[in-house]
């Protein structure tokens, strides 16, 4: 196998593991999501059942669902981060290849000079622009499950 061969396998390995992070990430927050929708539909309908008669009951069943809603959160929010820190590894490899091996310009996604080294500066600032709804989510409802519980405790409280 000549060299640029070679290269062009080990570029196509960095971008496998790239989707294929990419793709276990959007698993996780698929999944996350789901979970989320699943309480805040779950602490609605448990809210609504003791707003007649607020009591022990919102205590025993909203606030451990603020709770459940703030632990998954922090663990997607570590989950998250730590899945960016591999794709961002993967795509530091990807540059250095192709910054080292100028002969895979022409797999480079943007057009540069034959002189110039294959990069876009702009390529990892879209990427994280576009991964903005991913990171600030758990952080979006991290604050929503706090203040839930500010209010579980506040009906508790405010109805004795």
């Amino acid at each position: 196998m000549d060299d640029h061969e070679e290269n062009g396998r080990r570029l196509s390995v960095y971008r496998q593991e790239i989707h294929f992070e990419s793709q276990m990430l959007s698993s996780r927050l698929g999944e996350y999501l789901s979970a989320q929708s699943f309480l805040i539909i779950a602490y609605a309908s448990s809210m609504s059942a003791g707003w007649s008669k607020p009591g022990i009951f919102l205590l025993l069943v909203p606030l451990p669902m603020t709770l459940l809603g703030l632990v998954l959160s922090i663990d997607a929010q570590r989950s998250i981060k730590s899945s960016y820190q591999v794709i961002d590894r993967w795509h530091d490899r990807q540059n250095a290849l192709m910054a080292q091996k100028r002969d895979l310009a022409s797999y480079w996604p943007t057009q540069n000079d034959d002189e110039d080294a294959p990069s876009d500066p702009t390529l990892k600032s879209n990427f994280y622009r576009g991964s903005r709804f991913a990171t600030r989510s758990p952080w979006i409802f991290i604050v929503t499950w706090i203040y839930l519980a500010t209010v579980s405790i506040g009906l508790f409280v405010g109805g004795e």
